[in-house]
């Protein structure tokens, strides 16, 4: 009664946090870390008035260490025209706001912001570039810019799987394995591994494997969540400082986020179980050893063959096997276990808060519910079914089968409906994460997130098949098998053709329990990929525009273009007056129109029917373009025509030049 009570229960409320989080709350959208969703200026706009707050919107709350700036470009460096250090609005905690120097001070140009934002919830670092023009473009080049937040992200570097990411995701995904075996230990010595002196000398007999098990489970959680820390620290300071590691970063991310302070929590909860472990550890040492049952004897046979003639054979596995008392000392090893099973539960809570479900609608306690119940039925199902297949059932030699066929019989039949409970709330979560993070079809094959989540679910699919085969089909027949052995004489060929039969059937489940733990291991590693990639980002429905600059007259600027030696090349100069500091822009892209980066462009510029003096500009690569500014006492100080000779030198290319002839206006 006890039993279907916990099935019931557990039922209950994955159904009632499911059906929460998808009917009776507004459907979010799956998030993960903080993204950039939106920003005043927008990113790609030409503004008419120089703002005195630049404000960027992200997806969801971010933490105090987030950082903003804004530069001037055009003047060949960047120059910060903030007028104090960036921060968090302090009427939302998903803005960040960044004061400039007095509007009248700013010249017109092109100006970016340079962002590093951490997720408040689970401390991820994400970073991108916003730029505006004020009135006019700094390059000066022709076309219509892409507006909106949908470039302000660089997920490419984001998603990059570098050394550090790497280490994150393959860490994060040993410490998840980790939890969900022990939670799987836990479960399936508190729940199935009682109810008879048999199966008591059978966990005795396990035990000191169990023991070392929990040992490298929770060691292997603690050091998880400490390399995790320092890690997502290491990610903040490269992009911050371009420092492998630093002990203040360290110090903001654990006090100044939710995820550093949950962690901490979460690492003192691993420290108790830890030390209750060590402490249940030498008690058991001093205890003496449970004696093995003899095995049946020939007389004990014939009296199952009298039951099984009068008795349904599973009415006769529970009597036989349920009816004897637990030892004393079992029982304070349950109330052990039902500590250890609160702690595991609120270190699952922890991380369920530090999840992305944490930060969907702030908070969306259905969603967070649902997170901490898949978390534990992973336990449940991936972690039983690792647990009996490699530590439980290998403790049985084929010798011992046929006295114990019994009581692996009743294990599996207690573990049926455990299993279909895990099995159940697994894939409620499964559903609701899919369809609250993926918007349309397309981005299961052309978003990193999609396509992990897709093979995610087809590993839960081929799981979920192989469980049922297992449990279903192969543990009925083990169970009809053993039962029924003992029927048939010792002595007749017949028993050795059961024998071999239940030998056969034993291989098959065991390898099919082996099968499903790898299977396990490979979706607790997409869902740690999923943790890493995020989910794709969703964006407001806002159409942009790009207002032209109405109220001051720009100049007219021509482009000029050439191809030269498999280039093509597009020359500006803006604003092109003389008296003025002008900015000389050059565009270069190859045959294919790809644009050439990482080139070493020098421009030399002199008047054409006079010696004016050569100015000299050499600029190096990583921008789409090449701009130069000529301040205007040392160039372009006459009316008239002027020539800009260019030369483009490229790693192991020949060096190729040109020249563009200005006419300049007074």
């Amino acid at each position: 009664m006890r039993r279907l009570l916990v099935i019931l229960t557990a039922l209950l409320l994955s159904g009632l946090a499911f059906l929460g989080a998808t009917f009776v709350l507004p459907q979010p959208q799956a998030q993960a870390h903080a993204f950039v969703i939106g920003s005043d200026p927008v990113d790609g706009s030409t503004i008419n008035t120089a703002p005195s707050v630049v404000r960027i919107y992200f997806n969801s709350a971010i933490s105090p260490i987030s950082i903003a700036r804004v530069y001037a470009v055009g003047t060949g460096t960047l120059a910060d025209v903030g007028a104090a250090p960036s921060f968090v609005s302090p009427s939302s905690s998903r803005e960040l706001d960044i004061l400039l120097m007095p509007p009248a001070s700013l010249p017109q140009g092109s100006y970016e912001v340079r962002w590093t934002a951490v997720s408040d919830a689970d401390g991820h670092t994400t970073f991108g570039l916003i730029g505006f023009n004020l009135v006019v473009s700094s390059t000066g080049l022709s076309g219509t810019p892409l507006l909106g937040p949908s470039t302000s992200n660089d997920l490419e570097d984001i998603r990059a799987l570098i050394i550090t990411s790497i280490l994150s995701t393959a860490w994060e995904w040993l410490a998840s394995a980790a939890l969900v075996l022990w939670i799987g230990i836990l479960g399936v010595e508190r729940f199935l591994l009682t109810g008879s002196e048999d199966i008591a000398v059978l966990v005795a007999r396990i035990k000191r494997q169990t023991y070392s098990l929990q040992w490298l489970c929770l060691g292997t959680v603690f050091v998880g969540e400490l390399v995790s820390l320092i890690l997502r620290s290491n990610r903040l300071s490269q992009q911050i400082s371009s420092t492998s590691f630093d002990f203040t970063t360290l110090s903001q991310l654990i006090i100044n986020t939710n995820y550093g302070r949950i962690g901490l929590i979460r690492i003192g909860l691993i420290v108790i179980a830890m030390g209750l472990l060590y402490w249940t550890g030498q008690k058991q040492a001093q205890k003496p050893a449970l004696e093995p049952p003899r095995p049946p004897s020939r007389t004990s046979s014939q009296r199952i063959t009298l039951d099984l003639r009068t008795n349904n054979t599973g009415s006769l596995l529970k009597e036989r096997l349920e009816t004897a008392p637990s030892p004393p000392a079992s029982r304070a090893a349950q109330r052990y276990l039902s500590i250890w099973l609160l702690l595991a539960g609120l270190i699952v809570l922890t991380q369920s808060l530090s999840s992305e479900a944490a930060q969907v609608l702030q908070p969306h306690i259905s969603a967070i519910v649902l997170d901490w119940l898949d978390r534990a039925a992973e336990g449940i199902w991936f972690g039983g079914v690792a647990y009996l297949g490699y530590i439980v059932l290998p403790f049985l030699p084929r010798v011992e089968l046929e006295h114990r066929a019994e009581t692996v019989a009743l294990l599996l039949r207690r573990f049926v409906p455990y299993l279909l409970v895990g099995v159940g709330i697994v894939l409620l979560s499964s559903l609701f994460s899919a369809e609250a993070s993926i918007s349309n079809g397309q981005q299961l094959l052309n978003d990193p997130y999609g396509r992990t989540l897709l093979v995610q679910l087809v590993l839960l699919t081929l799981t979920l098949l192989l469980s049922l085969y297992a449990l279903f089909a192969l543990r009925s027949r083990f169970t009809h098998q053993a039962l029924f052995l003992p029927v048939v004489n010792a002595e007749l060929p017949a028993r050795r053709t059961r024998q071999s039969a239940l030998d056969r059937t034993w291989r098959h489940f065991k390898r099919a329990l082996n099968v499903q733990t790898w299977l396990a291991a490979g979706i607790l590693l997409c869902a740690s990929l999923l943790s890493f990639y995020a989910p794709p980002i969703v964006f407001p429905n806002t159409t942009y525009s790009n207002p032209p600059a109405a109220t001051q007259t720009t100049p007219t600027v021509t482009t000029q273009t050439k191809q030269v030696a498999g280039l093509s090349l597009a020359l500006q100069v803006l604003p092109g007056r003389v008296g003025q500091s002008n900015t000389v822009t050059l565009a270069i892209s190859d045959s294919k129109g790809a644009p050439v980066t990482n080139a070493r462009v020098t421009l030399s510029v002199n008047m054409q029917i006079m010696d004016m003096g050569i100015a000299n500009k050499t600029i190096n690569g990583g921008h789409p373009t090449y701009s130069a500014t000529f301040d205007k006492s040392e160039s372009f100080t006459m009316a008239g025509l002027w020539v800009i000779h260019v030369a483009i030198q490229r790693p192991g290319q020949p060096l190729v030049q040109t020249s563009f002839q200005v006419n300049l206006t007074s």
